[in-house]
């Protein structure tokens, strides 16, 4: 058996997918190719075909990989609002630790059965909660970008906000002098906090009310 043939012989669906989420974290910004991830697996790129159907499945497949530990299951106990709200923390814990797959998965179209699933249960307790057909899709995508944006801010550096030295910004400097490692932290609960509230207040002037 040739060590080709040997090497190929242990490549798998399985394989492919995490070959695929470790050159992501490797390459980030969108740099994913095919031809790339076969070179990762040391087999030609139209092997990877006889394996999985094409890209875009692997790039689910990894989707399915991240958000398999978000948790929408407040869904089941809590009011629409605070549900979402802990439905969004779930949401950025999962992607605090694949942050480098955001520009991939953000360019792409949902197909991950996973979180499919999940905007099914969030659409339809957004619908008995009131909001009018055309906002609820709307709603919850409002929620994922802020929740990307925010994950990009909390796995930055501490200090983001960082004046030049000589530069003349004396409030600026009275507020960012000191590194705070909760400011990430703190800033994402204000942007929930600030979000709901805000959909709260749209709700009351759209809701659509029972017959």
């Amino acid at each position: 058996m040739t060590p080709s043939r040997a090497v190929r012989q242990h490549v798998t669906e399985e394989r492919i997918v995490e070959a695929a989420l470790a050159l992501i974290h490797d390459e980030p910004m969108g740099s994913f190719t095919l031809a790339k991830l076969a070179k990762r697996l040391r087999i030609s790129a139209p092997t990877i075909y006889s394996h999985v159907p094409n890209k875009q499945y692997i790039i689910e497949r990894v989707r399915s990989r991240v958000v398999a530990e978000i948790d929408c299951s407040a869904f089941e106990r809590l009011p629409w609002d605070e549900a979402l709200a802990e439905w969004a923390r779930s949401y950025a814990n999962a992607f605090v630790k694949h942050p480098e797959t955001i520009p991939l998965l953000t360019t792409n179209p949902v197909q991950a059965p996973e979180l499919v699933r999940q905007y099914e249960i969030i659409a339809t307790a957004l619908q008995e909660a009131g909001w009018p057909p055309h906002e609820i899709v709307a709603v919850f995508t409002v929620v994922e970008s802020f929740v990307m944006g925010s994950v990009l801010d909390l796995v930055a550096p501490v200090q983001m906000v960082q004046p030049a030295d000589g530069e003349e910004y004396p409030v600026l400097r009275s507020l960012v002098g000191e590194a705070d490692t909760l400011r990430a932290q703190h800033t994402f609960e204000l942007g929930i906090e600030s979000m709901i509230d805000g959909l709260r207040a749209r709700l009351v002037r759209v809701a659509v009310r029972p017959i």
